[in-house]
């Protein structure tokens, strides 16, 4: 059996319910091309980081940007915060990751 979900704030939120009972064993594999975050271990690339930051100030000059309020409107959105009383920890980006779930 596969299940798919979503990390947030450490925990798996699965995409749809599961009748799995408490205390089941599960396996989880990164889905590697969904994971948009590098591990927290990875090694650190600063050549990497200084493009991004490069690009991003060319954006914000060429006027590439949005309003803070439609982003996290935006993100909000995604996460379904509004209905959450812990909106802050769930806007975390670096926090979400896609996972897949399996029964082992």
């Amino acid at each position: 059996m596969t299940l798919a979900g979503t990390i947030v704030n450490g925990h798996v939120r699965l995409d749809h319910p599961s009748d799995l009972p408490d205390g089941t064993r599960v396996l989880i594999l990164v889905d590697e091309e969904e994971c948009e975050h590098p591990h927290p271990m990875a090694p650190y690339d600063r050549e990497k980081e200084i493009a991004l930051l490069r690009e991003s100030i060319e954006d914000a000059k060429a006027g590439r940007t949005r309003p803070v309020e439609e982003v996290m409107a935006e993100v909000a959105a995604k996460f379904d915060a509004n209905n959450s009383s812990r909106i802050d920890e769930r806007l975390v980006p670096h926090r979400t990751s896609s996972w897949e779930v399996s029964i082992v």
